[in-house]
């Protein structure tokens, strides 16, 4: 699972640099700094999840290939939790917008389609 890094460093860049534009926009544009701020809280939390998803992908490739038994694991669980959080910190705090929040947490595994596309095309040539 190698090939898989390459790909889970470019979308955690993406997702950084768009982070910093929201965040440059939250500072210069007053009208639009509850979306800006939502969505950038939105995409850290998506940025941790699609981590998160990542090292648990690797570890059941780590167990499938030593051929060790089934290991009991909350990894959708703890990711769901986590995004109802985040939800729920946008929702108490009304500086945040709710609906960027829940759209940016969709971004960085909407992501790794372009990125695994130009990855594998980059590797061809």
């Amino acid at each position: 699972m190698d090939n898989m890094t390459p790909m889970i460093n470019a979308v955690t860049r993406v997702t950084l640099v768009v982070m910093a534009g929201l965040l440059m926009g939250w500072a210069l544009h007053h009208e639009t700094r509850a979306v800006t701020l939502g969505m950038t809280l939105g995409l850290l939390a998506g940025l941790v999840n699609f981590r998160y998803l990542a090292t648990k992908i690797r570890l059941v490739t780590l167990a499938v290939a030593n051929k060790e038994g089934k290991s009991f694991s909350l990894g959708f669980v703890t990711r769901i939790c986590f995004a109802l959080l985040v939800t729920m910190f946008s929702v108490k705090i009304e500086h945040f917008s709710l609906e960027a929040t829940i759209a940016g947490l969709f971004i960085p595994q909407l992501l790794s389609i372009p990125v695994g596309i130009y990855l594998s095309v980059k590797n061809k040539l």
